[in-house]
């Protein structure tokens, strides 16, 4: 077998050996940075057509509107940071909890207590639902 075959089969093993958590994490850091990049397709890629995003401050907005809002130009966020996910899966659904620090373009770093949905839409895991609530470090 060449070398070349090898590394092939290894990677292909490797792709195959991730379990659904580890997507359902993916998919959380796709949107994430996304949101960072400004990057319309990840953002579209990673957000459920249903997406409910509900803010830290009480404001909720669709997938549209959550698009439209962090891809308007002006940077909303420079980086998110986990601290303690957990991720729990019921079939096609995944429910991911745990702090995240938030770095705004502007002003000071935050904390969330954030509640996430995924679901798994043709192979892909997209983000459904979010809720969160700041929280003092």
């Amino acid at each position: 077998m060449t070398r070349y075959s090898l590394v092939t089969i290894a990677l292909a093993a490797s792709a195959f050996a991730a379990g659904p958590v580890d997507a359902v994490r993916e998919a959380a850091l796709g949107w994430r940075q996304g949101a960072v990049k400004q990057d319309k397709a990840a953002l579209s890629r990673f957000l459920s057509d249903e997406l409910v995003y509900a803010h830290g401050g009480g404001k909720t907005q669709s997938k549209a509107e959550y698009i439209a809002d962090v891809t308007n130009g002006s940077p909303h966020y420079e980086a998110f940071t986990d601290r303690g996910t957990k991720v729990r899966l019921y079939g096609h659904t995944a429910v991911l909890t745990g702090l995240v620090e938030v770095k705004p373009a502007k002003g000071e770093s935050y904390q969330v207590h954030t509640l996430e949905v995924y679901i798994e839409k043709d192979g892909h895991w997209q983000l459904a639902q979010k809720e969160s609530v700041r929280v003092k470090p």
